[in-house]
């Protein structure tokens, strides 16, 4: 158990990517607090898979998009479980695919809050400490859109792009001080938010991926336990997808 001892923070652990990640981590001996942003009951029921593990877990309602929100469920996992080494900006959300043009600002804003500014939130908010001790991970999620673009998910795409230059402008501010910050991008990961895009999207995703599937989520969360357990990479943008960008 290489992380007994840390506590992590995975943002939007509730479900999917997050979920595995949280479990993941776990397994690893680290005790893990979990953000949900209204699935009260799935947040539960993951803090009970990890405490089965032997672990300590905490389940805190945050909208991770809003700055006070991320400052407040910091102060309650560092009142109930203690420091935190460990960030995974895991939260995300997606709008159905549909014309650029057509696309609401409202969705776009909320878009654009809750896949970038909720990462540097989250940086904002617990990095401080890590830089203080001299030890922390931070792990971003970002996606395979941000290298190929996608109209028809133009606030998406733009915000995962965001996300590759807050890992990367991260990485050189705080590699020299004992944090290590990197970024997966995964491409199609078999989760409710890519079935929610509908049969013809996720058709398409297995269609141009070499592979011939749709990934899953603990091939994901083993990719992000490597960037937390490893001691020298730093910046990089692990590109989880099938091979799929080699046909697009």
């Amino acid at each position: 158990m290489k992380l007994l001892g840390k506590i992590a923070v995975v943002t939007g652990g509730a479900r999917g990517i997050g979920r595995a990640t949280a479990k993941r981590l776990a397994a690893e001996g680290a005790d893990v607090a979990i953000t949900y942003y209204e699935n009260a009951a799935a947040a539960a029921e993951v803090a009970g898979e990890i405490e089965a593990l032997g672990r300590r877990a905490r389940a805190v309602q945050c909208d991770a998009a809003v700055p006070d929100e991320v400052r407040k469920a910091r102060i309650e996992i560092e009142e109930k479980l203690g420091p935190v080494s460990i960030l995974i900006n895991n939260a995300g959300a997606i709008s159905r695919p549909s014309d650029w043009s057509s696309q609401s600002d409202e969705d776009i804003r909320r878009t654009v809050d809750v896949n970038l500014l909720s990462v540097i939130h989250g940086i904002r908010a617990f990095a401080p400490a890590m830089v203080e001790r001299g030890w922390g991970r931070i792990v971003n999620l970002t996606s395979t859109y941000s290298f190929n673009g996608g109209a028809a998910v133009l606030g998406y795409t733009a915000a995962k792009a965001g996300v590759n230059a807050v890992t990367t402008a991260m990485a050189a501010e705080l590699g020299g001080k004992g944090v290590l910050v990197n970024a997966v991008a995964p491409g199609n990961i078999d989760t409710d938010m890519t079935r929610a895009a509908g049969s013809a999207v996720v058709d398409w995703a297995v269609q141009t991926t070499p592979v011939g599937r749709l990934g899953s989520v603990d091939e994901v969360a083993e990719a992000i336990a490597y960037l937390v357990l490893s001691d020298f990479v730093c910046g990089h943008l692990f590109v989880l997808d099938g091979g799929q960008l080699l046909r697009i």
